[in-house]
């Protein structure tokens, strides 16, 4: 598996995300390289972070012999982000101490370089089983003002490509699926976040407050999203949208 080739931010497979030292064991990675998935490769604990924020994996491989930070960091902030992203630990070998901390510390399963072959990804396609590609029906969400590609993970106003992170994205599609609802911090930490309920809801507003910069940096157009005071935040139609 070459780094060259791993997955990139836009994609219509299930991401996979490994998190593994320089000196892995290149014949193991590569038995988990699979067409059905993308993938993304890091080797240290700081853009593992960085990545599970921006590009919202669908499984995390962590390796325990990571550095800077260390896994078990990393679990800690990772779970801080998401609570229901997959992630798997992977060793060198079964040593049950460090297992146990690892399931304790957030992780959902455990690998091991010396598995028997093909049992690590027989594994993995199990917990990706439901990582299916959304139908094409429910690829685009469009209103004649707004167009969000889910594949490609690209939004466009009006035909002008507007450049945003992975979880402005995020919080725009689902701002843009509920059109003309008020949502409250609290579901759209669940939703756009992934996140725990007792997520800090102030991280919404400054998050909107960069989705709204960013879309009129962009198009030179007030963003339609509304803060109605005391309960939510909430995505206008193209009805409402000047000419």
């Amino acid at each position: 598996m070459e780094a060259s080739a791993l997955g990139v931010p836009g994609r219509a497979l299930p991401l996979i995300l490994v998190a593994a030292p320089v000196d892995a064991p290149l014949a193991w990675l590569a038995e988990l390289e699979d067409p059905r998935f993308s993938y993304r490769m890091e080797s240290s604990g700081h853009e593992v972070v960085r990545d599970v924020y921006r590009y919202r994996p669908d499984l995390l491989i962590l390796g325990l012999r990571l550095r800077d930070p260390g896994p078990f960091e990393v679990l800690r902030r990772v779970r801080e982000m998401s609570d229901e992203l997959h992630i798997v630990a992977v060793d060198r070998a079964f040593r049950r101490a460090e297992a146990l901390r690892a399931l304790e510390s957030g992780a959902d399963d455990l690998l091991w370089y010396g598995m028997p072959d093909g049992l690590a990804k027989a594994l993995l396609l199990a917990r990706l089983r439901r990582a299916t590609p959304v139908t094409p029906s429910e690829q685009l969400v469009e209103d004649g003002w707004l167009r969000l590609d889910l594949a490609a993970r690209e939004v466009t106003v009006r035909g002008r490509f507007v450049p945003l992170t992975s979880l402005e994205f995020d919080l725009l599609h689902v701002l843009a699926r509920n059109a003309g609802q008020v949502l409250s911090p609290e579901q759209l930490l669940r939703h756009a976040w992934r996140s725990r309920p007792d997520g800090d809801p102030s991280r919404v507003k400054y998050a909107v407050l960069r989705l709204r910069r960013g879309i009129s940096r962009a198009t030179g157009a007030e963003a339609p999203i509304e803060t109605v005071r005391g309960v939510g935040y909430r995505y206008v139609g193209p009805g409402a949208h000047p000419a």
